[in-house]
């Protein structure tokens, strides 16, 4: 289905877009709790008004830009027709997501995620989402493996080692200088070996390929 309004929906995606970028700039330099949200509607060039109707806090602000990765991984593992394996899909997702997010220098992407550590009102959108990347992995690896996905079962296990490697990866991004995108497939990597045993072929045809869409 065609937009309505192609226009209006991107200028409203680029002011959206420029007052994230503003506000992560500010975070950067003056921290999370000094910075007002007038100054990040100044940085922008927008009204404060402007940025209320895209944002009802701070919070919901310096966490927009995790929740938009989280909704476009989402939309990839649910998608009916996808044929990459939940394993192989996380490996794809965290090499691409993280080799965009330093693309500019590592630097920038360590001091984003000191912002978030640095401020338990972020900490709890970013728990949030975590729990619901655990869950889109759960059911992914259920509907894989045919198994069941619901209580303590082998697919929520290796759900959260899988999250658990990737924070404990990026908690070494912030004091190393390690390259991210690869460390995080290797854990990936080792996580499926280490399961290996318990699970068997999965249902779904891998490709090649990129995502399967």
């Amino acid at each position: 289905m065609t937009t309505k309004y192609p226009l209006r929906t991107r200028r409203k995606a680029e002011t959206r877009k420029k007052i994230v970028q503003a506000a992560q700039d500010l975070f950067y330099t003056k921290g999370y709790d000094a910075t007002t949200l007038e100054e990040v509607a100044a940085m922008a060039g927008v009204h404060v008004q402007t940025l209320y109707r895209h944002f009802s806090n701070k919070q919901e602000l310096a966490s927009s830009s995790d929740r938009r990765w989280f909704e476009i991984f989402r939309d990839r593992i649910t998608d009916p027709a996808r044929t990459k394996s939940a394993f192989e899909m996380w490996r794809s997702w965290l090499c691409e997501s993280f080799s965009y997010l330093t693309a500019n220098g590592a630097e920038n992407y360590k001091r984003y995620i000191q912002v978030r550590h640095a401020n338990p009102a972020i900490l709890g959108e970013m728990s949030a989402i975590r729990a619901g990347y655990e869950d889109l992995l759960c059911h992914a690896l259920a509907e894989d493996y045919d198994l069941p996905a619901e209580g303590l079962s082998q697919p929520r296990l290796i759900a959260g080692t899988l999250l658990a490697c990737s924070g404990y990866v990026l908690r070494r991004f912030e004091v190393e200088d390690i390259d991210l995108a690869k460390e995080a497939v290797e854990a990936v990597n080792e996580v499926e070996r280490t399961f290996s045993h318990l699970i068997s072929r999965p249902q779904v045809t891998v490709s090649a390929g990129g995502f399967g869409r």
